[in-house]
């Protein structure tokens, strides 16, 4: 007997979204397991045909990907096929609970790329809304088979905007100091993810509350950073081709009043990129907006920007529910 369950044998994901979409989610995803790193990686599939264009995309580093099934749903009604997996230790993967460093994250990019391949045609674009995106380029940019890629951020983990939160660069420089031999003497004990993160810079909008309080009661969510991985959120990585070297198409959506990582930092990385590239500004809003219309909105702008980079699409798109 087929579960009607989406892949997770709980309700409680069912309270991020109406009746319908929950029906819709659960009518046409598949769920799967790769394993990268020795470890279990959750995938999720929204499958239209071997032929149709395919977007990749994972999660930032606070929630997962099934409590995100609305940043996958109007790619899918489009007619995309949607690939999107959980990073390990988060959501549905295996690892420990918030211990995915940046390196890791990178690498899994590698290999759920590898195993797309096998599944799917392409053309195969990626997308992410937060470190999935910074990891995704460092990962995937230049990569000939990547036909476009679509961000709501985009860093430099130079750049002093990054964690600017954190304090002055001699604060940061002294956390980072104390979290390398952290790494390596107390390697499970966690930075909770409020203090890490300015909560209310992520969920400060009013009607955002509800969303927040699902998921701060939801089991599956991580409640801090191992030190392996806060040291990696601190210190400098190199991606696969610099900025000024990237010749993969690069979209950026960022929001105009984004206090978490702002317009300006993300505008820094945009002007390096040398291959071709657009800039979209969602005038008036903040970090991000935990409702349908915002999702809805992002995800039109990379459409458009994947349509003009190959991405043809077959058959009627579906309607999504009221």
């Amino acid at each position: 007997m087929a579960r009607q369950d989406a892949g997770l044998a709980t309700d409680y994901w069912k309270r991020y979204f109406t009746p319908d979409e929950v029906n819709e989610i659960i009518e046409s995803s598949t769920t799967t397991t790769l394993v990268s790193g020795g470890l279990p990686i959750h995938i999720r599939c929204y499958d239209r045909s071997r032929g149709a264009p395919t977007v990749i995309m994972s999660h930032g580093l606070i929630t997962y990907g099934l409590a995100l099934a609305r940043l996958q749903l109007p790619f899918y009604r489009a007619g995309y096929n949607v690939v999107q997996w959980d990073m390990p230790g988060w959501g549905q993967s295996g690892g420990p609970r918030g211990g995915c460093t940046i390196d890791q994250a990178t690498e899994t990019w590698l290999d759920v790329l590898d195993w797309v391949e096998t599944e799917y045609d392409g053309p195969f674009f990626t997308t992410g809304f937060g470190e999935d995106g910074a990891t995704s380029y460092y990962a995937l940019a230049n990569d000939p088979r990547i036909s476009a890629m679509s961000f709501h951020n985009l860093w430099d983990y130079k750049d002093p905007e990054l964690m600017r939160w954190q304090g002055s660069a001699p604060i940061i420089r002294a956390k980072r100091a104390i979290l390398f031999f952290g790494r390596y003497l107390l390697p499970t004990r966690t930075v909770d993810m409020r203090i890490a993160v300015p909560w209310d810079d992520l969920f400060g909008k009013e009607e955002d509350t509800e969303y927040r309080r699902v998921f701060e009661g939801d089991p599956l969510r991580n409640k801090g950073y191992q030190y392996p991985l806060a040291y990696s959120m601190l210190k400098n990585h190199r991606p696969r081709a610099t900025f000024e070297n990237c010749r993969t198409p690069i979209q950026l959506i960022v929001s105009e009043l984004n206090e978490l990582w702002p317009l300006s930092m993300n505008k820094r990385s945009y002007d390096r990129l040398g291959g071709e590239k657009e800039l979209v500004i969602l005038e008036g809003k903040p970090h991000w907006e935990f409702k349908r219309e915002f999702d809805e909105t992002f995800c039109s702008h990379a459409m458009d920007w994947f349509a003009r980079h190959g991405a043809v699409l077959q058959g009627t798109p579906s309607v999504a529910p009221s």
